[in-house]
């Protein structure tokens, strides 16, 4: 919890400590890189944000405007761990299309999987292609043979047999196009959720957004509650439906 910091006898007044700091300008002032580094008069939700970070627990943050409680929510995505990132890929099902096949995989292998399908699936595409125009080329030159009586002479040339040949191989070319196309658009997976591997872990802010953090609310207590079975307490949740019902905090 983020509570609004209250000077202390010990706590010397910022203008006394500004004057004990020997800069000329702001240019000169080392700005920690970490964003957890930059908050200033929170020390103590500062180490709870850690200690939540390090045991991947849940943090409720409650004080005044401008006391740092979203600095401190964006802060603690930098501590998260990253290589826990996953990404999510999904395959057709050919027993359920409404079923589909879920993998995951770490962070960044996603893409590279997908891209790895594509390329296969590309390439059998064209080899089919390939194929599909020596078998079409094959029907309309044995059709070409068929339709010219060599013998005896003269040659007579019968333009129904050359005809029909065309039609059968616009018949299996229009079939083949439609139906190999869908069957190989199948075999490549879906990337459903994908991150880079040096990406941080997702941070909503909805300060000041009444309905959106009702809505985030909303979601991960129903996940807690379908994969981990836990409920919040009674007071998270009767600031909850404060916040639902625009009642004053």
């Amino acid at each position: 919890m983020a509570e609004t910091p209250v000077a202390s006898e010990e706590t010397a007044p910022v203008d006394e400590w500004i004057r004990q700091l020997d800069f000329r300008s702001t240019a000169e002032i080392r700005i920690p890189e970490r964003l957890v580094d930059q908050v200033i008069g929170q020390d103590g939700a500062v180490e709870v944000v850690r200690k939540a970070a390090e045991q991947k627990r849940h943090v409720l943050l409650i004080g005044d405007p401008g006391t740092g409680k979203s600095m401190l929510a964006r802060s603690m995505t930098e501590l998260l761990p990253r290589d826990e990132l996953q990404d999510i890929i999904v395959y057709h099902n050919p027993e359920d299309p409404n079923e589909p096949k879920i993998r995951v995989v770490p962070a960044g292998k996603g893409r590279e999987i997908v891209n790895a399908q594509k390329a296969e699936a590309m390439q059998r595409r064209e080899q089919k292609a390939s194929m599909m125009l020596t078998i079409l080329f094959f029907i309309i030159g044995l059709s070409v043979l068929l339709s010219i009586r060599w013998a005896p002479p003269p040659v007579e040339f019968n333009p129904m047999v050359l005809l029909f040949g065309i039609l059968v191989a616009g018949i299996i070319y229009m079939a083949t196009r439609y139906t190999g196309h869908r069957q190989e658009n199948l075999l490549v997976p879906k990337l459903l959720v994908t991150h880079s591997p040096d990406e941080q872990p997702p941070f909503i802010d909805a300060t000041g957004s009444h309905a959106e953090a009702a809505a985030v609310y909303h979601r991960c207590r129903k996940t807690l509650s379908v994969m981990i079975g836990i409920l919040p307490s009674p007071k998270t949740d009767g600031l909850y439906l404060k916040i639902r019902n625009n009642s004053n905090l």
